[in-house]
């Protein structure tokens, strides 16, 4: 019994292939991600995307970035060769995520035998997802989508393994999906398809990523229609007042008052349409899935000063069975900014030993010491964030640290900043610092 590697780029389609196979029977180990660009979840275990993550930075490399040659330990193929053996009660583990594409020369110096399928998606319906979900400027998507598409198609060069093409309908993405391996059809919903491949713009890159994308799917067949993007891309660009006028013309056709909903959120947010951020989500709740509506809620109470309201809709958002977990990060900012210290710092702690990447909570948790006038535990927690950090995101962490030992009169910040310029060269302020070093 073979594992299941599903291999595409992100906002491709994966976690829906994913999800099917899921539901047919595959298994996937140990707790998932589960973000509000999918309420359903990614179907990502914790373990290979931090596995991916580790690789990536040995590599010198990291999700954003392609390394020039990808290399690994023998502790890092120790734990590949383990997660690629699982069987889980009878069914094969389940192995997604979108930077496997990435590190595949580390995926394939395996000898643990796996199957694998691919998903392809229109570059600019990726691109304008990232934009929607993670505010990723246009050009940069089709930058991401390429690094990833590029390496697929080099590798199906190499190796016959099927490939869904996430743009064609329905009907023929779950029959290649079933001729797979055993797939639940009932799991592909089209709600969650969003953003399509309409009305190009002139973008850099973009002729190089059609270029791959036939390479990889021939001639475009298929372009999915339906959602609002005009409307949504009208609302996020104008003042309030309009906004909420394409807005409500957006969430009249959209399938998934989510997907307008929470990137209008946070564009409201930035311009500090606090009232109508609140009166949008008060009046699309009831179609948003669970925990949601108290989620965005609570960002925006947040946002506009009323840390205690904000706290009770995150603590509703929290109390659902299977949370989000930007829900979590921002409990504990209102908690702390509510005045409730102590019980901010164990939600924090509690979030760092769950979170992807802890060195974001214990970070922060090292900022909150420095402002209570704790120094030493505040550089005791710097340097345990720095631990936890991938290698790309430590540079800051350690500037950071400089400073504080600066500050201090105590010795070492020399050392942070030559470390933080050799693991991020791109973070001018370590260099600053370091030339008015005496």
């Amino acid at each position: 019994m073979h594992a299941i590697v599903v291999l595409g780029m992100h906002r491709s389609g994966t976690s829906c292939i994913a999800g099917m196979l899921a539901a047919g029977g595959a298994a996937s180990a140990g707790a998932s991600v589960r973000n509000w660009d999918n309420a359903r979840g990614h179907h990502e275990m914790l373990d290979v995307v931090r596995l991916n993550e580790a690789v990536l930075a040995h590599s010198g490399g990291h999700w954003l970035s392609l390394p020039r040659e990808v290399t690994w330990t023998e502790a890092h193929a120790h734990a590949r060769d383990h997660i690629l053996r699982l069987v889980l009660d009878g069914a094969p583990a389940l192995v997604k995520d979108p930077r496997t594409l990435l590190v595949l020369p580390f995926w394939r110096a395996s000898a643990v035998p796996f199957r694998e399928i691919a998903v392809v998606r229109h570059p600019l319906a990726v691109a304008r997802s990232l934009a929607s979900w993670r505010g990723m400027p246009l050009g940069d998507g089709i930058a991401l989508w390429t690094a990833h598409n590029r390496a697929l198609l080099a590798d199906r060069a190499q190796h016959a393994y099927p490939l869904v093409d996430f743009d064609a309908p329905r009907a023929e993405v779950i029959a290649a999906v079933a001729a797979f391996a055993p797939a639940d059809p009932a799991a592909f919903e089209d709600q969650l398809v969003h953003h399509d491949a309409g009305d190009a713009p002139d973008l850099p890159g973009l002729a190089e990523a059609l270029e791959i994308h036939r390479a990889l799917v021939g001639e475009q067949r298929h372009v999915r229609r339906g959602f609002p993007g005009r409307e949504l891309s009208l609302a996020l660009a104008a003042e309030p007042e309009q906004a909420v006028v394409h807005a409500r013309a957006a969430l009249a056709q959209a399938a998934d008052a989510g997907a307008i909903l929470v990137p209008l959120t946070s564009a409201l947010v930035r311009r500090r349409a606090y009232a109508a951020a609140r009166d949008l989500i008060a009046e699309h709740a009831a179609r948003l899935d669970p925990g949601l509506a108290d989620l965005l809620l609570g960002k925006v109470l947040l946002a506009a000063g009323d840390a205690a309201a904000a706290v009770r809709h995150l603590e509703a958002a929290c109390a659902t069975a299977s949370p989000f977990f930007q829900a979590r990060q921002l409990l504990p900012q209102a908690l702390h900014a509510s005045g409730r210290h102590v019980e901010a710092r164990a939600t924090l702690e509690q979030l760092a030993a769950d979170a992807l990447y802890p060195h974001g909570p214990l970070s922060t948790l090292a900022e909150w010491s420095w402002l209570d006038g704790d120094r030493a535990r505040a550089i005791a927690e710097l340097r345990r964030a720095i631990e936890a950090a991938p290698q790309h995101r430590r540079g800051r962490l350690r500037t950071r640290l400089a400073e504080w030992l600066l500050e201090r009169g105590e010795p070492g910040a020399r050392e942070q900043l030559e470390a933080a310029i050799a693991e991020d060269p791109g973070y001018t302020r370590s260099r600053e610092l370091l030339a008015r070093l005496p």
